[in-house]
């Protein structure tokens, strides 16, 4: 019993690999920005008649122990893309049937479905993950995956995203400004 309560802690102390079916990341940041990419591609090339986006810049974020507060040496790398096409709320539906369709279609796993804004994600057995997210009529898609962290200084240069017209406040404008024979009817 002692033995087994011992393991447990000391596995939950190096990041609660014990508790999670997460699994340790094998790529560098830059294997996972394209596989970020390409799940984003993926999905977006799923989609007909195509919709035009945005990528938000690469975003990374270290991993820590929960427990102690440190680092445990790994590093998610994640990206949003935009859609720059207006989605009316017919479409919408046929849009979450879409995907969600390509993700099982692809091996994903869907879990968190929050069927009033629409909202719900899929998981690869990478363990890369792609959130579909509407806010407002805002249509994006956050698609995120571990990778084992550099250390200090980890800026991927080359990834800062697409230029987004400034908004109102001063920051990006991520509001769709296209409209779409099929999309925005």
């Amino acid at each position: 019993m002692t033995v087994g309560l011992v393991m447990l802690v000391s596995g939950c102390l190096s990041g609660c690999s014990v508790l999670r079916d997460d699994p340790e990341p094998t790529i560098n940041v830059h294997q996972a920005v394209k596989r970020v990419d390409s799940v984003l591609d993926g999905t977006f090339a799923a989609i007909h008649p195509q919709l035009k986006w945005r990528d938000g810049p690469v975003r990374t974020s270290k991993g820590g122990n929960s427990f102690t507060n440190t680092e445990n040496g790994e590093l998610t790398v994640g990206r949003s893309r935009y859609v720059r096409t207006e989605v009316s709320k017919e479409k919408l539906k046929k849009l979450v049937a879409v995907v969600d369709r390509y993700w099982r279609k692809a091996g994903y796993e869907i879990g968190d479905p929050i069927p009033e804004e629409p909202s719900f994600s899929g998981t690869a057995s990478d363990g890369c993950s792609i959130t579909f997210h509407v806010n407002d009529g805002d249509v994006y898609f956050d698609a995120a995956v571990s990778a084992i962290s550099p250390g200090a200084g980890f800026e991927i240069d080359g990834q800062e995203g697409d230029k987004f017209p400034k908004a109102p406040n001063g920051g990006p404008d991520r509001t769709p400004d296209l409209r779409d024979f099929y999309w925005s009817k």
